[in-house]
């Protein structure tokens, strides 16, 4: 089976499309191939997407795509560790792709591209590119014109998150909460002592904050009079209650960070660097812990989320996300 499966993909790629069908005839007459799991899996259903693909097989490519949703987030790697076969969700990009859903194609190539670059396994990472730009020519407006809609919602002490084909409740923590604002202001530079919204002080420089931190709380503070102002629009009183909470105690830190003179007092060096590794450091523990659940989201996120001294949300390419809180 496991022969006749590579055969079949060596053959549709060569264009012979006649013997790349008797192939897989033989593969699907055998009837093993969805229960194997032996450590030539990868290679030997990557090989059927490829001819599966290349048939036009819709009834295939829609078993296979079954086949590697629960291992999108992993690669195929033999036994020996000789040879790398690549991405699962590369073949699941393409076999969706075939079947014409293109939302979730895009998700799952993405991801593909993003473990290949990290990888360094350059030759897989072009074909995952090539895959994405064939799904872009097949549908352009879908690629383009319309973006994917995520849903990030609290609801008491836990998050639910909606991307694509992924659902996931994740427990309140910190780190959740710094990627909802993150989220919530794509493409804007948000400071870690934002984040952190209590400012550690410094002992021995007398140090609470710098004129980058002052100038973002004075930002932020703009941006909530908007939004208490889209709060009482949508009579949604639990977000007002978060929006009086985070005023009232920007007041306190600007006032603390600043004195009488309005002028920023001196910043002990280590304040922005202990906020900077604390915030980086649950964000991405937020983003690790995700993976189990929505593989594809927790890869979104570690490529499109920037975290330093100075945080962002890169939302090139990336969903629209709708927000509750």
């Amino acid at each position: 089976m496991h022969g006749h499966a590579v055969a079949a993909g060596f053959m549709a790629r060569a264009g012979d499309l006649a013997a790349a069908r008797r192939e897989v005839d033989i593969v699907l007459e055998l009837g093993a191939w969805e229960a194997d799991r032996s450590y030539l899996w990868s290679v030997f259903v990557g090989n059927l997407t490829d001819a599966a693909v290349r048939l036009k097989d819709a009834e295939l490519c829609a078993r296979i795509l079954d086949a590697f949703r629960p291992v999108t987030a992993s690669c195929g790697v033999n036994g020996a560790v000789v040879a790398f076969a690549g991405s699962h969700a590369h073949f699941a990009g393409i076999a969706a792709t075939s079947l014409g859903r293109h939302g979730e194609a895009q998700t799952l190539l993405e991801q593909a591209v993003a473990v290949h670059a990290r990888l360094g396994a350059r030759v897989w990472e072009s074909a995952s590119r090539d895959a994405l730009r064939a799904l872009a020519a097949t549908s352009p407006s879908t690629l383009t014109g319309h973006r994917q809609v995520a849903v990030l919602r609290r609801d008491q002490r836990a998050w639910t998150v909606s991307y694509g084909s992924e659902t996931a409740t994740v427990p309140d923590s910190k780190g959740w909460r710094d990627l909802a604002v993150l989220l919530s202001r794509p493409d804007s530079d948000v400071h870690v002592l934002e984040l952190t919204q209590a400012l550690v002080q410094d002992a021995s420089a007398g140090a609470v904050t710098d004129r980058t931190a002052i100038d973002a709380y004075r930002r932020r503070l703009v941006e909530l009079e908007q939004d208490r102002a889209e709060a009482e629009r949508d009579n949604d009183p639990e977000r007002l209650h978060l929006i009086d909470d985070e005023h009232e105690a920007l007041l306190v830190h600007l006032k603390n960070a600043t004195g009488s003179s309005g002028r920023p007092r001196q910043l002990g060096a280590t304040t922005a660097e202990r906020a900077r590794k604390a915030v980086s450091a649950r964000i991405r523990d937020a983003i690790r812990r995700l993976e189990p659940s929505a593989p594809q989201l927790a890869a979104h996120l570690d490529r499109a989320v920037i975290t330093g001294t100075w945080c962002r949300y890169r939302s090139q390419g990336a969903p629209s996300w709708q927000i509750r809180w």
